[in-house]
């Protein structure tokens, strides 16, 4: 999904996309990480987060999850934006026996071609899953389908329950207790 928003280079735009859109898939108690749908619109993935929990929910939209995996926030992996590049983008891991599934969302911010300032703004993401070490699918996100209301939401939560990120290491380990 494109679209051009008024910001300038002097202004930035990245503020303005932590609005939330009108579709909210998870549950009233949780907060919507990403979501989007594949295969034509047949199926959804979606990432939901309450303090305590991630959920990772696949199969039809407004339908029965086909899969779902709630997992406490500090076994999730989360590989946040590190900052930096002209495009907003984070991973989350959720394992299952020997599968694993990497949800991934971004928001690409490029300076429009026609010199107006105007910054053009595409969402983008999908899910890659993994059996063992060997990718068994690659699901790409349809266009127009993305929700991804990048904050620190998640972050924040695996934070609060006692896990802090190395930046350089680029992984999480559990917070050093202060002493007195």
């Amino acid at each position: 999904m494109s679209r051009a928003i008024g910001c300038s280079v002097n202004f930035p735009c990245a503020l303005l996309l932590l609005v939330p859109t009108a579709s909210l898939p998870c549950e009233p108690s949780e907060t919507l990480h990403f979501a989007c749908t594949v295969k034509n619109g047949t199926k959804k993935v979606e990432v939901c987060h309450t303090l305590d929990e991630a959920t990772y929910r696949f199969g039809p939209p407004g339908g029965q999850a086909e899969l779902e995996l709630r997992r406490p926030v500090t076994d999730v992996h989360l590989t946040p934006w590190p900052g930096i590049g002209r495009t907003i983008w984070e991973e989350v891991i959720f394992r299952n026996a020997s599968h694993s599934y990497t949800v991934y969302g971004g928001i690409d911010r490029a300076p429009s071609e026609d010199g107006s300032g105007e910054i053009l703004v595409t969402l983008a993401g999908g899910v890659v899953v993994h059996q063992a070490e060997q990718e068994i699918a690659h699901l790409t996100c349809d266009p127009g389908s993305v929700d991804f209301p990048w904050g620190t939401g998640l972050f924040e939560a695996k934070e609060t329950a006692g896990q802090c990120y190395d930046r350089r290491r680029q992984q999480w380990h559990a917070c050093a207790v202060p002493t007195e």
